[in-house]
């Protein structure tokens, strides 16, 4: 069946009839269905190529078995597989002695009703409060998708448990001119501490990936989770994380965007002495279309924000980013930073970064900059004199920005040196 096809059906579809009955009505709305692909009338997507939607005939994942896996050349004690966005119980490995449980979302539900307000349920939950008093659904409506065509499954870490190794989430796309929507809800339970590595390895092209978390993180938990993609090449992809912090959580995030890819991520600084901690590189080259946009709210006492990011852009390429911070009533004492640095290849190639502040509450400490510029020729003629070529001048120079940002995760790291040099095969430096 054809997306479109799938949405004019829900239309005349009973909510009951979908079996999930943590979903509001509101995501069946005639309105909403027929408005769902975001525009570039949309604060969030405005430099995005919104276009790409409806250049093909989207079709929806038939089968949840895949007929290839291909492990990448890497290796994890703790996996958790997904086959075109659907959780494989057969290939997950964790080993953790019981302490990090896989759940679905019907197992989470019916395990305590009460956890209904961590599931996404109505197209609100995410939506943009204009300053114009405006509640704006579109920026977020892509994420119904995910709550009406994937099943979800939670991850659930143990209270008081340091889970040692990396736990990766492999999601494996093989099909083909299809969406894949995965849905995944994360919890750290109070004072537990893990790392995720969100890994999506393509291996069939001209997909669109639609790609949905929601983490929460209890008191005094910690959560480090890092994010890349493999042979992304032709795919589309859209990202939406959404991040929830209780008391003294501490967050880091670290995230590679590539290709023509859109994410979205939103911070909620919720308890006292939450922080959070992001670092992330845009890439793009030849034509593509790198879009950012992340925003982290404050709404508590003492809590703190850091946002680090750098761009390159290649090609007739651009790389985008929206960097947001928002200070509620009564997170006094809170602090909150953004920084960007772009780095432009060539003459042809774009950047745009812009930072924006809403600043609701007095004693607070908030920053933001942004710095766009070229290779420096005369650092480059320095290094040429020293006896290197004119490639060798200008990957040293390229290196020492991407290095910048010291990301934690070797993965990450490693992933990075790789897509950069992608940026120079075959380029008469």
């Amino acid at each position: 069946m054809l997306l479109n096809d799938y949405l004019n059906k829900l239309k005349k579809t009973n909510i009951k009839e979908l079996n999930k009955p943590w979903l509001n009505n509101d995501l069946l709305n005639k309105e909403f269905l027929d408005n769902i692909f975001p525009d570039n009338k949309i604060e969030e997507w405005k430099n995005f190529n919104v276009k790409a939607f409806n250049k093909k005939k989207w079709k929806l994942l038939v089968s949840e078995n895949s007929t290839l896996f291909k492990k990448e050349n890497i290796s994890f004690k703790n996996l958790i597989v997904f086959n075109n966005g659907v959780l494989d119980k057969k290939l997950t490995e964790i080993n953790t002695e019981d302490k990090v449980k896989i759940h679905s979302l019907h197992e989470y539900y019916n395990k305590d009703k009460t956890i209904v307000d961590k599931l996404y349920s109505n197209s609100k939950k995410y939506s943009e409060d204009r300053i114009s008093g405006i509640v704006d659904k579109k920026t977020t409506s892509l994420l119904s998708l995910n709550s009406l065509l994937n099943q979800g499954v939670v991850i659930e870490v143990a209270a008081d448990f340091k889970v040692e190794n990396e736990i990766c989430l492999y999601n494996q796309i093989s099909a083909n001119e299809t969406i894949i929507n995965p849905y995944i809800l994360l919890v750290a339970n109070k004072n537990a501490e893990v790392n995720f590595l969100d890994l999506t390895s393509y291996i069939e092209e001209n997909n669109w990936t639609n790609v949905f978390y929601e983490v929460y993180l209890e008191k005094n938990s910690k959560v480090r989770m890092s994010n890349f993609s493999l042979n992304q090449s032709m795919n589309l992809n859209t990202s939406s994380y959404n991040f929830h912090l209780e008391k003294e959580a501490l967050l880091e995030f670290a995230s590679i965007n590539k290709g023509n890819s859109k994410k979205d991520i939103r911070v909620f600084l919720n308890g006292e002495n939450s922080k959070v901690d992001i670092k992330g590189m845009l890439l793009s080259r030849l034509i593509e279309n790198s879009d950012v946009f992340c925003k982290v709210t404050h709404n508590a006492f003492s809590s703190d924000s850091k946002q680090d990011w750098r761009m390159i852009s290649n090609d007739t390429s651009k790389t985008s980013l929206n960097g947001k911070i928002k200070i509620l009533k009564g997170a006094k004492n809170s602090s909150g930073n953004f920084f960007s640095k772009a780095l432009l290849l060539n003459d042809k190639a774009k950047a745009f970064s812009k930072p924006e502040l809403e600043i609701f509450e007095d004693d607070v400490s908030c920053s933001h900059g942004s710095s766009f510029g070229e290779l420096e020729k005369d650092k480059v003629f320095y290094l040429q004199s020293r006896g290197l070529s004119k490639k060798e001048a200008i990957g040293m120079l390229v290196s020492a920005f991407i290095n910048e940002l010291n990301f934690k995760d070797n993965n990450l790291s490693e992933n990075l040196k790789s897509e950069v040099e992608k940026m120079f095969i075959g380029k008469d430096i």
